[in-house]
């Protein structure tokens, strides 16, 4: 009965670590490698439609929302 418990306690530790590496998942992530999408002030809408998008624009408005998010409906339309 005690193996068992132990058993089952190291198999829930295992699937709570195997949840939290996939917490960082960089899809979730502004370029890849930025602030996750919930993380920044702008939201899911704006990464939706900017997120992967890697241009001097998007990440010059990403940086300048991060700091400032007054301008998230100007600059993510």
């Amino acid at each position: 009965m005690r193996s068992m418990k132990t058993l089952f306690v190291a198999a829930a530790l295992a699937a709570l670590a195997a949840s939290a590496q996939a917490g960082e998942d960089s899809s979730e992530r502004w370029f890849n490698d930025g602030l996750a999408w919930y993380q920044h002030p702008c939201g899911l809408y704006a990464f939706d439609k900017y997120g992967q998008d890697d241009s001097p624009q998007v990440r010059r408005a990403y940086f300048l929302t991060k700091h400032n998010p007054a301008l998230c409906s100007k600059l993510f339309p």
